[in-house]
């Protein structure tokens, strides 16, 4: 079979800047959806043909000519996605824009998303005052006692026996690439927040803070670890349910028995609540 004509120079140009377009759009359509919750394309795995066509089209274009214009540097589009009042906005409903896209596909309002099984983890060794924050090294097994401090990123992954607690969160699978993470809500997540070692630990940490420890008031106690944990100041009605919990738990019969103490356990409950673990 006779070989194909070689393309002009202009013609193997405009391929290859229709390649590097496509790849820097694709790169632009994940980037969007670990940034925003939600790509403008919800096939990041899939840019073709068959693909979910793009909410927004023409910013896609832009910010792919962008990236580029940049150099590829991932490091200036995250500026450039971070900087945007989009990435800026509130998770508040608005009846009105849930009427016309409840998808939220036009981006109205930014995505309430859970953070992933790295960032939990990473946020728990935070909170508790217990993280290592250190660059590069070898890496560590993540749930043997003692429990490393350091960030999940250098927890050691065996291909072939992942282990379950990676897969109750979602966990991306290492044998295969995966585009965008499942986003599951079973009970074994639930339990792990009430019944593992490792969480329990955290609120243990968190307790024996110098800056709680002088604290000798209960509300000034039940302030500091809501203001620790949620970056705000807590309502009049949390603090009295803070204050009822603990008192609670230290009137309980069995109080000696338990593997936590009454603060100990109530920061435990702080660092199971829903307002830590998502991103609002």
């Amino acid at each position: 079979m006779a070989r194909a004509p070689r393309a002009p120079g202009k013609t193997r140009r405009a391929a290859l800047s229709c390649v590097a377009a496509g790849i820097a759009a694709h790169i632009r359509g994940v980037k969007g959806g670990y940034v925003h919750g939600a790509g403008l394309v919800t096939t990041p795995d899939d840019f073709g043909l068959r693909s979910d066509p793009p909410s927004h089209p023409e910013l896609l274009d832009y910010l792919a000519w962008r990236f580029m214009q940049d150099g590829w540097s991932l490091k200036k589009l995250h500026r450039l996605l971070m900087l945007s009042s989009v990435y800026q906005q509130k998770s508040d409903d608005n009846l009105r824009h849930e009427k016309l896209d409840p998808d939220n596909r036009l981006l109205a309002k930014t995505n309430r998303r859970r953070l992933d099984f790295e960032s939990m983890r990473d946020t728990l060794l935070l909170v508790a005052g217990n993280l290592d924050e250190s660059f590069g090294g070898r890496s560590v097994e993540l749930l043997k006692q003692p429990y490393s401090k350091r960030r999940t990123v250098y927890g050691s992954i065996d291909r072939n026996n992942l282990l379950p607690l990676f897969r109750i969160f979602d966990f991306a699978n290492p044998d295969i690439t995966t585009a965008q993470r499942d986003a599951t809500t079973v009970p074994q997540q639930a339990l792990f927040f009430l019944n593992s070692p490792f969480v329990m630990e955290q609120a243990c940490k968190m307790i024996s803070r110098p800056a709680f420890l002088r604290l000798d008031d209960e509300t000034k106690r039940v302030r500091y670890l809501n203001q620790l944990v949620y970056q705000r100041d807590p309502s009049a009605n949390e603090i009295q349910r803070g204050l009822r919990f603990v008192q609670a738990k230290s009137a309980s019969a069995d109080l000696k028995e338990q593997p936590l103490t009454p603060w100990e356990r109530y920061g435990q409950v702080l660092l199971m609540s829903n307002e830590l673990m998502f991103v609002d």
